[in-house]
């Protein structure tokens, strides 16, 4: 291990390390030979809810998930570029940021069937990784410890020094007294790196700087604009877009926000998975009606006018009640600044009533919205969320673990 935490502080890279419910020996670990601040810009240990809850910006689905692993690795990452912001030579393509969830066995009565579980994610400028083990011999908190320590350790080196490491952690994971349950990675292209990093800091600075990346092929420009999280997209979403392709004669492309204003940033797992779940769905739309997908790192729709001016956008009765709240202005905005804002970029919105949400009574609903009939679109309260709830319902169902 000494040899391995040597290569470790040996490598170029530095870091950011958040770790919770467990495996905090690692960072002693890291610090006990010498030369840790070679590696270590700062080790967090949010083991509160609400220290946790601060961390990554939200209340997480489940506090032990590969999900929240890579919340915590994208808010580790964000704070790594924000330290090496102030050095004398910042080098962002050499940073890293860890996000480490356990649950471990506890001291005293535990209830029946508790699984004890480890997600390690990591974040950097070219790729995601997540990997998780579930421990299947119930030992003690102590042999935990360790074990989890153990873990940690190991990825950070498979991260540090690949061509030594990477092909033994999963041998070392997957041992008889614990199963690799999870172990993925996704690489973004240069274009995407660039974005997710102008994302983080116009996030770090509070100044933002409208940009966005084509995924597809075709250079026209766009006019339609589907905009949402698409985690993942279905059915609704591609009947909306294929009215509204009817309706205005021109194909739909769709947008996705990296920064988003209630949620951590997408990571490239969950990104190419909801670029996927959109490339899949918009081959049931009609030659035509189907245009490109966008990345950007515009969350507010003010700034996203600047990305795709002369544009309707597509919009839910959700997004509409946000969209004139002040909550979600620009600083010193106000509901006339924003419509005259709006107005300036030829901007429209359709408006596609849900099942389940209903128009604000404050809102004073301006020239520029159209409200579809329901004639026209009626919902029937498929949403992204009910998806992944019915996912991860059959997923605890099957094996006790959501991933």
């Amino acid at each position: 291990m000494k040899d391995k935490i040597t290569d470790i502080h040996q490598s170029p890279f530095r870091m950011v390390l958040a770790i919770t419910g467990g495996g905090t020996e690692a960072i002693g670990e890291l610090l006990r030979h010498g030369r840790g601040s070679d590696t270590l810009l700062e080790a967090i240990v949010p083991y509160s809810k609400e220290s946790l809850h601060e961390l990554i910006g939200k209340k997480p689905d489940s506090y032990v998930s590969a999900e929240t692993a890579k919340d915590m690795a994208m808010s580790a990452y964000r704070r790594a570029l924000l330290l090496d912001s102030r050095t004398e030579k910042a080098e962002p393509l050499n940073l890293i940021g860890i996000g480490v969830t356990c649950k471990l066995a506890k001291q005293g009565d535990e209830r029946e069937g508790r699984q004890h579980e480890v997600y390690f994610a990591s974040q950097s400028y070219h790729k995601t990784t997540v990997s998780g083990v579930s421990f299947e011999k119930k030992g003690s908190r102590e042999e935990q410890e360790s074990i989890t320590a153990n873990f940690i350790l190991n990825r950070i080196a498979s991260l540090c020094k690949p061509e030594k490491y990477a092909k033994d952690a999963n041998l070392e994971d997957n041992t008889k007294d614990r199963t690799l349950i999870i172990d993925k990675e996704t690489e973004a292209d240069g274009e995407t790196s660039k974005l997710l990093l102008n994302t983080l800091e116009s996030i770090n600075s509070g100044k933002n700087s409208p940009q966005k990346v084509n995924l597809g092929k075709n250079s026209n420009k766009p006019c339609i604009i589907m905009s949402g999280s698409f985690n993942p997209c279905h059915k609704n979403h591609i009947e909306m877009a294929m009215i509204a392709s009817e309706k205005y004669g021109m194909p739909v492309d769709f947008e996705i926000s990296l920064a988003n204003v209630d949620k951590p940033p997408i990571d490239y797992i969950s990104l190419k998975e909801r670029v996927d779940s959109v490339r899949v769905c918009i081959q049931d739309m009609g030659k035509g009606s189907a245009g490109n997908i966008y990345l950007s790192n515009s969350p507010l729709f003010a700034d996203k006018a600047i990305l795709f001016p002369d544009s309707v956008f597509i919009i839910g009765t959700d997004t509409l009640n946000r969209l004139f709240n002040v909550n979600y202005y620009r600083e010193g905005e106000d509901m006339q600044s924003l419509i005259d804002h709006f107005r300036k970029y030829n901007i429209r919105f359709l408006v596609f009533r849900r099942k389940d949400a209903q128009i604000c009574i404050e809102i004073d609903i301006p020239d520029i919205c159209d409200i579809v009939s329901y004639d026209c679109y009626n919902d029937d309260g498929t949403s992204s969320t009910k998806i992944r709830n019915e996912r991860n319902a059959v997923s605890n169902n099957s094996t006790g673990i959501v991933y």
